[in-house]
């Protein structure tokens, strides 16, 4: 594959780490994009000698993966792209030709520094369009020099100066392309991250106000505030995502969806639990 004749001022770095089942899809719905540049975690399997197949002018640099947020300030800062706009991509994010239009013309005519994006996440072939609470955002397409990333969770939050806008548009998330036991085994480690995300909003003051906000990503950290502090948080999760938020009509996908999230909170809240045991046994002992 070679670059589309058509192709976007927009410079596409793809995290990677034994992404051997995704790569080629993800970078074949690339093409547009003037330059593609693979950050890999130090692979195992063949994601390097794929992307290299699928594309011949693609980059790729190694760094070690600490989080996300270290990650792709790593990759700002080392890559050295040649365009003035960065999209970040997962190598299980598809790009759509609607999305790629977008961002054409987002670019050319914003006065902001980068672009929220929501991606629609895939289940059995169906797109959870409710049980995902759909659209949820991430900063993903940036100005170089305008925004950085800070750890929050297993994932990441951004530090930005300037103005952003909300695409609207998207890509198609395929999170279970590896199956069901790869997903539940990476939630396994993002739940033990969890755990000091939690600690850290306890001692937060909550901004209960933003629970309203027209802004999504302030609803959803106020959101985020609001469930470390009431109890019964994996059975209100479920009821939230699969009756309030209509999870149900995504049928047996969206049930399933919901139940491994319930899931995922139950492994938070029982990891929270463990510890503040052994915080408590600790400070007995120091007295």
């Amino acid at each position: 594959m070679t670059r589309s004749s058509e192709t976007i001022p927009v410079s596409a770095i793809i995290l990677t780490y034994n992404e051997q089942a995704n790569i080629r899809r993800c970078i074949e719905r690339l093409g547009w994009c003037d330059e593609v540049i693979i950050v890999d975690s130090r692979s195992d399997d063949d994601t390097v000698k794929l992307a290299s197949s699928v594309r011949s002018d693609v980059r790729i640099l190694e760094n070690t993966f600490e989080d996300f947020g270290r990650q792709r300030n790593w990759a700002l800062d080392n890559t050295d792209p040649r365009n003035q706009w960065v999209l970040f991509v997962d190598a299980d994010e598809l790009c759509s030709d609607e999305f790629q239009a977008e961002v054409g013309q987002f670019i050319e005519e914003t006065d902001c520094v980068g672009g929220y994006v929501a991606g629609r996440n895939y289940l059995m072939g169906k797109w959870l369009k409710y049980s995902t609470m759909f659209p949820s955002y991430q900063l993903r397409l940036l100005r170089v020099g305008d925004v950085r990333y800070e750890k929050a969770g297993h994932g990441q939050r951004e530090l930005v100066d300037g103005k952003l806008a909300y695409l609207k548009e998207g890509w198609r998330h395929e999170s279970f392309s590896k199956g069901m036991t790869d997903w539940i085994a990476r939630h396994n480690n993002y739940s033990t991250e969890e755990v000091a995300l939690i600690l850290d909003l306890r001692q937060q003051e909550m901004k209960w106000w933003d629970l309203i906000s027209n802004a999504p990503i302030k609803r959803r950290r106020a959101l985020r505030h609001l469930s470390v502090r009431v109890p019964f948080t994996p059975v209100l999760m479920f009821l939230y995502t699969y009756v309030f938020r209509l999870g149900f009509l995504d049928g047996l996908a969206g049930l399933t969806y919901c139940s491994l999230l319930m899931a995922h909170q139950i492994h938070v809240v029982a990891k929270v639990r463990a510890h503040d045991y052994a915080d408590r046994v600790a400070k007995s002992a120091g007295d």
